[in-house]
């Protein structure tokens, strides 16, 4: 990774993964821009826009077609990683924070950033637990909401010179206890079903060297060392909660993904959780 400090980086979307992204650039000396609807609770280390991205590019809505005001254009950017959030889980809502997102950042930037990083999903993915999947898998969504992520990859091609795809499986860690909390609830689980996540702290890792690398790969799959089946997981969570291992769902068949995370790997170096295993016992015990 590059040590040339005093790049300028903005941060689209700007949420959890992009607040503690920025906090770790600003500690190496770099400007950070922090995009968002809302700034008020970003850190005083960023320079901040409030914006609503969508509003900017939906032709819907009038803002595809409305002047961008000058102090919102931005210029001379190192680097921009847009990690977007969808209003609500549906297709329109990813069309909305996805599509529309993306115009309206193209729409306020005066020039190409050196390198634009997207955060997507493997979602765009068919399930095949019958093979391994690769960056080198076609993309072949099975949602609506899919469907519009692998739109926004495409988009994200067409608007920026340099563009860089990272696609994260199942994130986890602080503050994203959903799985955990469903264990400890009982909830019934397709035990068959292959699954893949990475830990927060390791996506963001991934994210600063895909910011600051001169020559990042155009596209990664941000998943941890090991696959594994739901009920391999969720009997783990189980024994360190002390609580029953939560019952199959009947009539349920093997379905999800294995998907390789060796790319990943080369990029970040030994992960800080490099199975579920290292990352649930973290969370757990900072809980006990």
């Amino acid at each position: 990774m590059s040590t040339t400090n005093g790049r300028r980086i903005l941060l689209a979307g700007c949420g959890d993964l992009g607040t503690r992204l920025g906090l770790r650039l600003v500690d190496q000396g770099h400007k950070v821009i922090g995009l968002r609807r809302r700034v008020a609770e970003l850190p005083d280390a960023f320079e901040t826009i409030s914006l609503d991205l969508s509003l900017l590019g939906s032709p819907e809505r009038g803002g595809a077609d409305a002047p961008v005001r000058s102090d919102l254009r931005l210029d001379a950017l190192d680097a921009v990683v847009i990690t977007l959030t969808p209003d609500e889980p549906t297709r329109a809502g990813y069309e909305r924070s996805y599509l529309h997102g993306l115009r309206g950042l193209a729409r306020v930037l005066e020039s190409q950033p050196g390198r634009v990083v997207l955060v997507s999903s493997t979602r765009v993915l068919a399930d095949d637990p019958t093979r391994v999947t690769t960056e080198d898998t076609p993309s072949a969504p099975e949602s609506g909401p899919g469907e519009v992520l692998t739109a926004a990859e495409s988009e994200a091609g067409e608007l920026f010179d340099h563009v860089t795809i990272v696609r994260p499986a199942g994130i986890y860690g602080p503050g994203r206890t959903r799985l955990i909390d469903s264990v400890r609830r009982g909830q019934q689980f397709n035990h068959q079903r292959w699954t893949n996540r990475i830990h927060r702290d390791d996506l963001v890792h991934g994210l600063e060297h895909l910011a600051l690398d001169p020559e990042p790969p155009n596209l990664v799959h941000a998943v941890d060392s090991q696959p594994a089946q739901m009920g391999e997981v969720a009997a783990f969570i189980a024994d360190r909660l002390g609580v029953p291992v939560p019952d199959h769902i009947e009539d349920e068949k093997p379905g999800g993904k294995r998907i390789d995370g060796t790319r990943f790997r080369a990029l970040v170096g030994e992960l800080g959780y490099p199975t579920y295993r290292d990352g649930f016992s973290s969370m757990l015990t900072a809980t006990a």
